[in-house]
C-alpha cells in the first residue's frame, strides 16, 4: 500500500444500487455475483493505473494518479457490468462518484474534504450512473474515451457542504443515461441565485419570517424599487428548510394576463397539464398534499388573478404564498407587509462613523465598490452620499442607480445633478404617488445621462420580455448598424447604469433582463420616440426564426437542450404572438403556433397552446388556405388530441387533410394522413387508422423522412396491437424504436419502448416486455411525466400477475391509481388500453387480498412506488 498516489489524485466510491433486497432475493446465490462484480470493478481499477484502497461489503474506494484513467476504469467496469449475465432476478446495478482532489495520507488513510465529496457524489447517484465534481470533468474534457461525454446536472446541495455542489454525469454510448433526479439534499426550489449582496432590511427580514409562521398568505407592499422581490427572495431561502417540498419563485413581471397566471404557476412547480384537465385542476390536485411555499413577484399586473390565489389557499392547506404588489390582493385571511424605505440618515447630527453605518447610506457603498473596487465610503465623501440617499428617499433601486455612477462621477458630483435634476423630472408625474415620481425621475435621470446611441440601445431592449442574449439585442434592436455601438459595448454600458442586470441561466449563456419599473419606463421612451411598432416587428420576426430553428430539435437529440431553451423564451414567444394577434399578422402567428405547439405539448401548456392556435386561426389576414395555415391547423389537432378533445381533433385533422390535399403538398399530405389515423384510432375505427398510418408510412418513406417513417411505424403498432394482431405489432414497434435510436431522438424512444413492451407481453415475453417498460419509466421520471410513470406501473403490474405475483401488481395498480387521480389519467387510451388488474388478480387472491395490496400501493409516495416498481419481481 506504501505506493499509493499522493498530491493531487482522483478518488473512485462504488456500490450496488439496492444490494439488500438483492441479496435477500438472490439467497445463496449472492456470494457468487458480489464475486463477479469485484472482479469486474478490481479488473478496471487496476488495468487502469488506479489502486484499490479498500472494500466493504459491496462498496469499492478506489484512487488514481490520473483522472483521465479513472474515468477509462469507470466506462470499462460500466460496459462489463452493463454487457454481463446476471441472474434474471438479480441484475447488478453500480453507482459510482469521482473527484478530484487532495490526496493526503495520514496513518495509511487517504484523510481530508476531498474523500468526504467524492463520497457524497457517489451517494446521490443511481445504478448505472456515474457522477464526477466539475473539478474531474475539466480536467477530462479533452481526453474522455471513445463514446463518452460529460453532460453538467447543475449544482446540489451534499450533506455535510454547505455551498452547492456541481455535478456532472458521464454518458456513455451504448449505456442508459436517463436516471431518475441526484439523491442530494436539496429542497425543491428555484430561487434564482443572489449575485449582489443582500444589505440591510434585518427588521424587515425578521418580520416577514415571523408572519409566515402564522399566515398562509402575505403580501409585501411597496412603490416599484422599494426592494419587495429582493426582501421576498432572501426570505423564501431563509425557509427553505421549513418547506419539504419546496419553495418556488413565480416571475410574473413579463406577464399581462391574468389567464396565464395558474400556467406560471404550474410551470414553477412542476405540476404539467397534461391531459382533459385545466391547469387549474392540475395544482389542485396535485399540490393537495404538498407543503410548500410559493413567491408570487409583480402581482398588480395581474390582479384580476387574485382568485387564482383564493382557490388554491382552499384547496391546498399545505400552501403559502408570500406576494409583491404594489397594493393588496383583498383576499380574505392576507396579511399586508408594507416595504418601507431603506433607513435614512438624519439631515444633522450624525458623525461619519454614524453615517456609514446606516441601511441607506451602507447599500450605495456596497454597489458603488462593486462597480468601482477603488471606492470607498469616508469622512470626505459619507456627507453627500448620505444626502443622496435622502434626496432619493431611501428607494434601494434609486439609490442603486445612483450608485451605479461612481466609475465617472464623484458622490458630491452625484449629488449635484440630482438635485438639478430631480426636480425637472418630476414635473410632468404629478399624477404619481411621491415615491414612485422619485423612482421615475431617478430612472430618468440614469437615462438622460447616456449617450443617444446607448439610450436607442436601452429603449429598444425595453421590448424584450423575460430576459434576452447579446445575439437578440443585434437583431432586435440594432441589425443594421444604425445606433453605432456595437451590442456588447451598448450592453456594458446599460449594466454600468444599473439600467440592465446579468440574469442566471440554466444553460451557462450570458443574459440580461431589466426591473419591470425599468422595462415600464423604457417602453414609454420606445412608443414616444415613435419605434415601437418597428422594434416590435423585429423583435416577433426573431422568436419566430428561433423557434423555428429548434423545433426540429425536440425530435432529436438536443430535445433536453432546445427544451430548456424555448422555456427560457417563453415570455418573448408569448409577447411575439400577442402583438402578432393585435397587429393582425396572420403568417407570424401562424407560423409560430406551428413552430412551438410541440414546446407547449412536452411543457404542459396544453390549454394556453390551443388559445393561441385557435386566436391565430382566427386571423383575417391568416384565412387564406395555405400551407402555413394547415400546419397551424395540425398544431391545435394535435393539442386537442393531447387533451383527449375528441371532436375538434377530428374536425382539425380533416381540415389539415383537405388543405394539404388542396395544395398538393406531398410532405404536408404524409403529416395530415398521420394525424388523422390517430383520429380514426380514437374514434374507434381501428381497420380505417391502421390503413391510414400504412398510407403515411409509404409516403414518408417516398420521401426519405425517417422520423415520420419511425412515426407511422409506432402509429400502425398501436392499431394492429388493439386489433389484436400481435406479431405485427411487434414488428413493426420494434422497427420504430430501432429507427426512433438510430435518429436519437427521445420522445420517439419513449413513446415507442411503451408500445414494443406491451406487445411483447401480450406475446408472453416477459423479459424483453419488463426491459423496455423499465427503461421507458427512467425516460419518463427524467421528464418529469407522471402519465407515463402511472402507464409504467400498469404495465408491469399485468406483467407481474402473468407471474404469479398478484399481491405486488395489485401495489403497483393501486400506486398507478393514485398517481392518475393526480393527473387525470390522461395517457392517449390506446396507450391504456389494458386489462382490468384486479378482475385478472382475482383467480388468484381472495377479494379482502386484492383490496389491501391495492390499499397499500395507493399510500405509497411517488418515489415509494417508483423504487418499488424497479426493484425485483
Amino acid at each position: 500500500m506504501d505506493d499509493r498516489p499522493s498530491g493531487t489524485v482522483t478518488f473512485l466510491f462504488t456500490d450496488i444500487e439496492g444490494s439488500t433486497n438483492l441479496a435477500r432475493t438472490l439467497g445463496e446465490r449472492w456470494p457468487a455475483v458480489l464475486q463477479d462484480h469485484h472482479q469486474i470493478l478490481r479488473d478496471a481499477i487496476q488495468g487502469h493505473q488506479g489502486a484499490v484502497v479498500r472494500t466493504e461489503g459491496d462498496a469499492f474506494f478506489a484512487v488514481f494518479s490520473s483522472a483521465v484513467d479513472a474515468v477509462g476504469a469507470v466506462v470499462q467496469a460500466q460496459r462489463e457490468l452493463a454487457g454481463f449475465a446476471w441472474p434474471p432476478d438479480g441484475e447488478v446495478r453500480v453507482r459510482m462518484g469521482l473527484h478530484t482532489g487532495e490526496g493526503r495520507l495520514d496513518a495509511g488513510e487517504y484523510v481530508g474534504l476531498d474523500v468526504h465529496r467524492a463520497a457524497r457524489i457517489a451517494a446521490a447517484g443511481h445504478g448505472g450512473q456515474v457522477l464526477a465534481s466539475s473539478t474531474t470533468a475539466a480536467l477530462v474534457a479533452g481526453a474522455l474515451p471513445a463514446g463518452a461525454a460529460v453532460r453538467d446536472l447543475g449544482p446540489h446541495r451534499l450533506k455535510d457542504f454547505d455551498e452547492p455542489q456541481p455535478i456532472h454525469q458521464l454518458v456513455v454510448d451504448g449505456l442508459p443515461s436517463v436516471f431518475a433526479p441526484l439523491r442530494t439534499l436539496d429542497v425543491p426550489t428555484n430561487l434564482p441565485l443572489e449575485l449582489t449582496s443582500f444589505v440591510g432590511r434585518e427588521s424587515e427580514l425578521a418580520r416577514v419570517i415571523e408572519l409566515m409562521d402564522t399566515t398562509r398568505l402575505l403580501t409585501l407592499t411597496g412603490a416599484g424599487g422599494s426592494g419587495k422581490t429582493r426582501l421576498a427572495q432572501r426570505a423564501a431561502r431563509d425557509l427553505l428548510e421549513r418547506f419539504p417540498d419546496g419553495v418556488f419563485f413565480v416571475e410574473l413581471a413579463p406577464i399581462r394576463e391574468p389567464a396565464l397566471v395558474p400556467g406560471a404557476i404550474a410551470s414553477a412547480v412542476g405540476a404539467r397539464e397534461l391531459g382533459p384537465r385545466q391547469v387549474m385542476e392540475v395544482l389542485r390536485i396535485e399540490l393537495r398534499d404538498r407543503t410548500m411555499l410559493i413567491v408570487l413577484d409583480n402581482f398588480e399586473q395581474v390582479i384580476d388573478a387574485a382568485s387564482v390565489v383564493s382557490e388554491l389557499l382552499a384547496a391546498v392547506p399545505g400552501i403559502r404564498f408570500l406576494v409583491t404588489s404594489r397594493g393588496p390582493l383583498h383576499l380574505r385571511g392576507e396579511r399586508e407587509l408594507p416595504v418601507p424605505p431603506l433607513d435614512l440618515p438624519d439631515a444633522e447630527g450624525r458623525t461619519p462613523e454614524e453615517l456609514m453605518r446606516v441601511e441607506a447610506v451602507a447599500l450605495f457603498a456596497d454597489r458603488a465598490a462593486a462597480v468601482d473596487p477603488s471606492f470607498v465610503l469616508d469622512a470626505d465623501n459619507v456627507g453627500a452620499v448620505a444626502d443622496i440617499c435622502r434626496r432619493l428617499d431611501g428607494l434601494p433601486l434609486a439609490i442603486e442607480l445612483a450608485a451605479s455612477r461612481v466609475r465617472l462621477l464623484s458622490p458630491a458630483a452625484i449629488r449635484a445633478r440630482l438635485d438639478r435634476a430631480l426636480p425637472l423630472l418630476e414635473a410632468g408625474s404629478r399624477e404619481l404617488p411621491d415615491r414612485q415620481r422619485t423612482l421615475r425621475g431617478a430612472i430618468a435621470w440614469s437615462y438622460e445621462l447616456l449617450a443617444e446611441p446607448t439610450a436607442g440601445l436601452f429603449r429598444r431592449a425595453s421590448v424584450f420580455s423575460g430576459g434576452f442574449d447579446l445575439d437578440a439585442v443585434t437583431s432586435v434592436c440594432d441589425p443594421e448598424g444604425e445606433l453605432g455601438i456595437e451590442a456588447l459595448t451598448g450592453v456594458e454600458a446599460l449594466l454600468d447604469a444599473g439600467l440592465l442586470r446579468r440574469r442566471t441561466d440554466p444553460l451557462r449563456e450570458l443574459r440580461f433582463d431589466m426591473l419591470q419599473t425599468v422595462r415600464e419606463f423604457g417602453t414609454e421612451r420606445l412608443a414616444e420616440a415613435g419605434e415601437a411598432d418597428d422594434v416590435s416587428r423585429r423583435h416577433a420576426r426573431h422568436y419566430l426564426e428561433l423557434a423555428e430553428a429548434l423545433e426540429p430539435g425536440l425530435r432529436g437529440p438536443d430535445l433536453e437542450r432546445d427544451l430548456t431553451q424555448l422555456q427560457m423564451e417563453h415570455d418573448n414567444l408569448r409577447a411575439a404572438l400577442a402583438w402578432a394577434l393585435s397587429s393582425d399578422e396572420g403568417e407570424v402567428a401562424l407560423r409560430m403556433v406551428g413552430a412551438v405547439w410541440r414546446f407547449w405539448h412536452l411543457h404542459g401548456d396544453l390549454s394556453e397552446g390551443r388559445r393561441w392556435t385557435k386566436d391565430a386561426l382566427a386571423l383575417p389576414s391568416g384565412a387564406a388556405r395555405t400551407l402555413i395555415r394547415a400546419r397551424a391547423v395540425v398544431a391545435g389537432a394535435a393539442l386537442a388530441y393531447w387533451q383527449h378533445d375528441v371532436p375538434p381533433m377530428s374536425e382539425a385533422c380533416r381540415e389539415a387533410m383537405d388543405l394539404f390535399d388542396e395544395l398538393g403538398d406531398p410532405a404536408g399530405i404524409a403529416e395530415g394522413m398521420y394525424h388523422l389515423a390517430f383520429s380514426l384510432s380514437v374514434e374507434g375505427d381501428l381497420p380505417g387508422a391502421a390503413a391510414t398510418f400504412r398510407s403515411a408510412l409509404q409516403r414518408f418513406q417516398e420521401l426519405g423522412n425517417l422520423r415520420g417513417v419511425a412515426d407511422a411505424l409506432f402509429g400502425l403498432s398501436i392499431a394492429c396491437r388493439l386489433q389484436g394482431d400481435l406479431v405485427t405489432a411487434q414488428e413493426t414497434a420494434e422497427e420504430s424504436l430501432r429507427l426512433h435510436r438510430e435518429r436519437m431522438d427521445p420522445f420517439g424512444i419513449y413513446g415507442s419502448l411503451f408500445i414494443a413492451g406491451r406487445a411483447a407481453a401480450e406475446l408472453g415475453d416477459l423479459e424483453t416486455s419488463r426491459r423496455q417498460i423499465l427503461e421507458a419509466l427512467g425516460m419518463a421520471i427524467a421528464f418529469g411525466d407522471r402519465t407515463g410513470m402511472a402507464l409504467t406501473l400498469d404495465n408491469l403490474a399485468d406483467e407481474d400477475i402473468s407471474r404469479g405475483l398478484p399481491e405486488r401488481a395489485m401495489r403497483l395498480a393501486g400506486a398507478a391509481e393514485a398517481i392518475k387521480e393526480v393527473v387525470g389519467g390522461q395517457a392517449p387510451p390506446e396507450l391504456i388500453h389494458l386489462p382490468d388488474p384486479r378482475e385478472r388478480a382475482r383467480p388468484l387472491l381472495s377479494h379482502e387480498a386484492i383490496e389491501a395490496a391495492w390499499n397499500e400501493g395507493r399510500a405509497m409516495t411517488v418515489e415509494e412506488a417508483l423504487e418499488y416498481a424497479r426493484g425485483s419481481p
